[in-house]
């Protein structure tokens, strides 16, 4: 009975193999579709200038309906931190979805504490700029790190390279 059994199953093996195999040499290579990720880590480090805000900006593509959350952990250098995300329409700087539409960055904490929000709806599809501030009146000194984690519902991309220690221009938090 059992080399009835194993004599089925290895010619029902070797049949699915010979069927799947192909002659066609000529067959288009399909590409690998890239379907993303539902949690990004990345280490940030801020060198900023005298008496200048910079910020580090990271662009995800996201689906509509989405959920996310944002943290910025392990926060160093007498750093205080403060957010914005907006998503791209061609130019820098759009409305802030962490305060509620406002062009003013999400700023609610001190010296080394850690930012943690949690269920941002992405409410239509496109290329998010998610930028981590070092709020140079708040701060201590030049520099300092983080660790950003992103997590969403669904998948999503990131759409480029970060760019660091950008100034940010029209500077100011709010908090909520």
């Amino acid at each position: 009975m059992k080399g009835q059994i194993f004599k089925t199953v290895f010619t029902m093996l070797v049949a699915v193999l010979f069927t799947s195999c192909s002659n066609d040499d000529d067959a288009p290579v399909i590409e690998p579709v890239d379907e993303g990720v539902t949690f990004y880590e990345k280490q940030g480090e801020w060198s900023c200038n005298i008496s200048e805000t910079c910020e580090d900006v990271y662009q995800f593509e996201f689906k509509e309906g989405s959920r996310i959350s944002i943290s910025v952990e392990d926060v160093t250098g007498k750093s205080v931190v403060s957010l914005d995300l907006f998503v791209e329409f061609g130019e820098f700087g759009g409305p802030n979805l962490l305060t509620n539409g406002s062009n003013k960055y999400y700023g609610c904490t001190g010296q080394e504490e850690e930012v943690s929000l949690t269920n941002i709806l992405i409410s239509e599809k496109g290329v998010y700029n998610l930028a981590v501030a070092r709020d140079w009146g708040q701060s201590a000194g030049f520099d300092g790190s983080y660790t950003l984690t992103v997590l969403s519902d669904t998948s999503f991309t990131e759409a480029s390279e970060p760019s660091d220690d950008t100034e940010a221009l029209n500077y100011e938090t709010e908090c909520l």
